[in-house]
């Protein structure tokens, strides 16, 4: 009996092995099945005439077209190729649809993002951009029909397959984007809750004033609105778990003319800061046709390139950081839920009722409510007895990005690019271009609303008309410079105004410290080269630590007697404030600056509200940097203790818990306590967040350097610390002496596909701050050809 029970065991081993064996190999043959076909001819409906796409080695496709038309086309082809699944997966989220694939726990979140243009969308464009809308849909849609056998394998695994592309179904992408780099749908709720827990005092420390900035205005009357936000922020921290979806991004980006170049010619350079992920959010191309011949950085279902070059011009991003959106507390008909008060009588709400799909249940009807000043954003029904809040969002109002985008592939000189920019208003972004005349300049091109009254960093009543919109700051106010005498421009998310500026654009400002370093090494040299751009896109000197570290020494000396305290203190008396890496004392100053932090704020906020505040990532670190150099707060005193702390108590608790915790994770040894033991990147895919299939999705991790304030920006989240989420997410370097030398890198790789080579063979040159040539001369990509596919018309 024991001998049979052996030989069942045993037979039940290699079953499960040769099952497991065939598994793997039927999940590799399928990954390599559902690769695109990248050489050789494909019979392409709707093409007019022959197309060639050349991919070089990095995979990026030089697409050479004889007409506009059959250009877009294959571009969508080509994208679809390499990014199918977060073209869909972007789709999806825009139009409130992830249910549909991923179950009932995201009904919130398509509630939310139904919820947010509930008013509509302006998706007008002009006539004549509207064929490249259909051709380019018609490519994506061409790619679809032809692989629905061999998608990839995101879909496979789903259990689903990507519906037809619509001309205009980019605008959900566009949504996104805007809404993720709008700081007020995460801000001014949180800003009036702590207003309100901590009084008005705390409350300007905790969000203080950018330098030159006008005074903070609270709204009249504003103690008494009651506001009932907790169901928004519950749906924001489910979106960030599910899908890793954070709002806000920063960038750099500076141009300097020949007068500050080694070359005589102008000099730019960019680098989009944005959550890290895989696949990257960028996706290259190259496009060529009469008339357009255009390399850069385009968005994976977006008809466009909003960063590149052509044979004239140049042009690079940032994020405005403009305030966009305004919440208004409505006040609610006690006799009927459904009416809200304006002026001097009730007004009836729209009632707009969505069908929400659920994958393996039945439909979810959610109804959203609409004011005049915009869809309701709370939950009356959790909490009855609190108010209720609209949102008023300038991006449903905006221009969108494809008719700039278009003409900025014909732009020949810095007129042209005002000129196509003129038509970009969402998403919101700093601008800077350069051409081969030498011209330099800088326009912002956002939906800044003008206001009647008030900042709109807090909720206002609803009721009055005092806190409405007068429209939009037009084109030709908006802050813009040419040619300035310096000879140089930048821009790091910083405020772009002076204080005689006649409209407020934000008080989302990022701190000031990557715009302090960028200008301190604009400024270093007479002139510059392409080396010292590369050096300064490297850069991870953190200008808070100049500042905060001194004062960790001081306090070392006076109070630490012990070993570590002495060699803590050795540490951080030779450092230099680079973040680099390999750094100890990166790695003590950046933990002990993150324990200031909570024990700052958590004390007097509670850990909800707290955790809620880091999630904003931006005011943080400005309101340390505001209170350390002031040298007082009412922040400073520990509500819990019968003492009276003050900074160099926060300072002193900070430093033992970062002494005891450094122990514990990295041992006795101080010399051993790199910045990149424990601060470290990892490329998360959106079904990477779920085990086991992080181990085939997710890349990483990798040590990594810099933090949230050096111009090589890596951020972790400052609620969940240290590994890093958001950064540099493309780089570009645009030298006009040699334009066909430009330089990019992505972090991952072109595809998102993952048996591709170029799935993940840009993260060596990304993390080691190298480039790869982007090969537009004449015959270049040729010469660097992984293939040659030929779209032929029927």
């Amino acid at each position: 009996m024991k001998r049979w029970i052996l030989i069942i065991a045993i037979g039940l081993v290699c079953v499960t092995v040769m099952a497991a064996g065939g598994g793997y190999l039927w999940i590799q043959h399928s990954l390599k099945r559902s690769l695109p076909q990248i050489s050789g001819e494909i019979v392409l409906p709707g093409i007019r005439e022959e197309v060639k796409i050349i991919r070089d080695t990095f995979g990026v496709p030089h697409i050479h077209a004889k007409n506009e038309t059959d250009l877009y086309l294959a571009l969508g082809y080509a994208m679809a190729q390499d990014r199918l699944w977060e073209m869909e997966f972007s789709r999806r989220l825009g139009q409130g649809r992830l249910a549909e694939i991923f179950g009932e726990k995201f009904v919130r979140v398509d509630r939310y993002f139904r919820m947010l243009t509930a008013t509509g969308i302006n998706s007008k464009v002009l006539d004549r951009f509207s064929p490249a809308l259909r051709s380019f849909a018609d490519g994506v849609n061409a790619y679809i029909k032809i692989h629905k056998d061999r998608l990839p394998a995101e879909f496979r695994l789903l259990r689903f397959e990507p519906e037809w592309w619509q001309p205009d179904d980019y605008v959900q992408i566009v949504k996104i984007i805007a809404w993720s780099l709008s700081p007020g749908w995460k801000i001014d709720l949180l800003a009036a809750e702590i207003l309100k827990k901590a009084g008005e005092k705390r409350f300007k420390d905790a969000f203080p004033l950018w330098p030159d900035q006008a005074p903070l205005i609270i709204p009249r009357g504003f103690k008494s609105l009651s506001l009932n936000s907790d169901a928004v922020f519950e749906t924001l921290s489910l979106m960030e778990d599910l899908i890793g979806l954070h709002s806000m991004g920063a960038s750099n980006n500076w141009v300097v003319a020949g007068k500050k170049s080694v070359t005589g010619k102008p000099i730019l350079a960019n680098d989009t800061h944005l959550p890290l992920k895989n696949p990257s959010f960028w996706w290259e191309v190259h496009l060529i046709c009469p008339g357009v011949d255009v390399t850069g950085f385009a968005v994976p279902g977006i008809p466009g390139i909003p960063i590149g070059q052509n044979p004239h011009v140049a042009w690079g991003i940032t994020n405005t950081m403009v305030d966009d959106v305004d919440f208004y507390v409505e006040k609610i008909n006690p006799d009927n839920p459904r009416q809200y008060w304006y002026r001097d009588h009730w007004e009836d709400m729209e009632v707009k009722v969505e069908t929400i799909a659920v994958k393996g249940k039945d439909p979810v009807r959610a109804e959203i409510l609409l004011t005049r000043n915009g869809p309701v954003v709370t939950d009356p029904k959790k909490d009855p007895g609190k108010g209720v809040i609209s949102a008023r969002w300038a991006f449903t109002q905006g221009l969108q990005p494809v008719q700039a985008g278009n003409l900025l592939l014909r732009a020949r000189d810095v007129k042209g690019v005002t000129d196509a920019l003129r038509y970009w208003e969402v998403p919101s972004q700093n601008f800077v271009f350069a051409d081969t005349g030498g011209n330099i300049g800088v326009w912002c091109c956002a939906t800044v609303p003008i206001r009647k009254k008030g900042d709109g960093l807090l909720p206002v009543p609803g009721w009055t008309g005092e806190y409405e919109w007068e429209g939009y700051v037009p084109f030709e106010k908006r802050p813009h410079l040419i040619n300035p005498e310096r000879g140089f421009v930048a821009t790091a998310n910083n405020k772009v105004t002076g204080r005689g500026y006649p409209y407020l654009i934000s008080r989302y400002w990022e701190p000031t410290d990557r715009i302090t370093r960028i200008v301190e090494l604009l400024e270093a040299k007479e002139r510059l080269s392409v080396a010292d751009f590369k050096q300064m896109q490297q850069d991870t000197y953190c200008p808070q630590a100049s500042d905060l570290t001194p004062m960790m020494i001081r306090v070392l000396e006076e109070r630490f007697q012990d070993q570590d305290g002495k060699k803590a203190r050795e540490i951080l008396s030779g450092w230099d404030f680079v973040m680099d890496k390999g750094s100890a004392a990166a790695c003590v100053y950046e933990m002990t600056y993150r324990k200031i932090m909570g024990n700052i704020f958590r004390d007097e906020m509670g850990d909800q509200i707290f955790k809620r505040y880091l999630k904003t990532s931006l005011f943080p670190p400005r309101a340390v940097s505001h209170m350390v150099r002031k040298g007082s707060s009412p922040w400073f005193d520990n509500i819990d203790t019968t003492e009276k702390e003050t900074l160099d108590d926060i300072i002193a608790l900070s430093l033992k818990q970062t002494l005891s915790e450094l122990k514990e994770r990295l041992g006795d040894d101080p010399d051993q306590w790199s910045w990149d033991r424990i601060h470290t990147l990892t490329f998360e895919h959106v079904l990477g967040k779920k085990k086991p299939l992080n181990l085939i999705f997710n890349l990483g991790p990798f040590p990594v350097g810099g933090n949230l304030l050096t111009v090589n920006k890596r951020t972790y989240a400052l609620d969940n610390p240290y590994n890093a989420i958001h950064g540099v997410s493309m780089r570009m370097i645009v030298d006009f002496s040699d334009m066909a030398a430009s330089l990019h890198v992505l972090p991952t790789g072109q595809s998102g596909q993952l048996k591709s080579p170029n799935y993940r063979d840009q993260i060596p040159l990304y993390l080691s701050g190298r480039y790869h040539p982007v090969w537009i001369g004449a015959g270049e990509a040729e010469k660097q050809s992984r293939g040659i596919l030929t779209l032929k018309p029927m």
